[in-house]
């Protein structure tokens, strides 16, 4: 009996210590990287935009065939820049990070311009971002964006 109490409480404590460990917690590392993402995008800074995913990233927006990796990034940031031009600011809903994966939610207005027209207008999105660190560094592995109309 003793030697069953005793598994019992083994198994307790390795299960408390899992779940503890598996709490989000806030995280302050990635907002900032929101913050340069939306300053690249308003710089139509196609190379900075791409630096700030990993090798793997991966953008979806609505309506388009997501962009998976630097190249394909690369190529769906021209497509955007030859467009549009973007100004955006994010309002993070909540973020947190386990060990080695983060994300965050966050509402965004952009304030875009059509090139071809000049026609300007806002539009809310609803995004949400997933991160991990390539080589120590925080970065963006999946941005998903979707218009909150």
């Amino acid at each position: 009996m003793a030697d069953l109490s005793r598994r019992i409480l083994l198994a307790a404590t390795g299960l408390a210590a899992v779940t503890s460990r598996a709490h989000a917690e806030p995280s302050l590392e990635l907002g900032p990287i929101l913050d340069k993402y939306a300053d690249a995008f308003r710089a139509a800074d196609v190379e900075a935009l791409a630096r700030l995913f990993t090798a793997h990233g991966s953008y979806m927006r609505s309506g388009e065939p997501a962009a998976v990796g630097r190249e394909a990034l690369r190529t769906a940031y021209r497509q955007i820049f030859e467009r549009i031009r973007v100004d955006m600011t994010f309002d993070i809903q909540e973020a947190a990070k386990y060990a080695d994966i983060g994300w965050l939610r966050a509402t965004s207005v952009a304030r875009v311009k059509v090139l071809t027209t000049g026609k300007e207008g806002p539009f809310p999105y609803n995004n949400l971002v997933v991160f991990e660190p390539e080589e120590g560094v925080w970065k963006i592995r999946s941005y998903i964006s979707a218009p909150a109309r």
